[in-house]
């Protein structure tokens, strides 16, 4: 699992859009051209990275909103976090 230290960034050919209240968020590649569609709880994590936020600070961001165990969405941010840097959608600075 990533370390709660890590801060995490949008890639820089990298955007998202919300179609709307109620509807999914689009997550575009312009270096590869795939779209992704992406439910409220992505869209909320998105919305919190910004470069300067470590992994602890957008689960802790997300938690205003969200009722859930802070455990269990750590771990959850945590993998989403590594399956979109596997996809190359966002960057990792892991931080001691």
């Amino acid at each position: 699992m990533l370390p709660e230290t890590a801060r995490i960034t949008l890639a820089p050919d990298v955007t998202f859009q919300s179609l709307g209240p109620g509807q999914e968020t689009v997550l575009l590649s312009f270096k590869s051209g795939y779209l992704y569609t992406c439910n409220e709880t992505t869209e909320a994590f998105l919305r919190a990275v910004d470069g300067r936020k470590t992994l602890s600070e957008i689960v802790d961001n997300i938690l205003q909103d969200y009722e859930v165990p802070r455990d269990v969405l750590l771990r959850d941010m945590a993998a989403l976090a590594e399956k979109l840097a596997a996809e190359k959608l966002l960057t990792i600075s892991a931080e001691a």
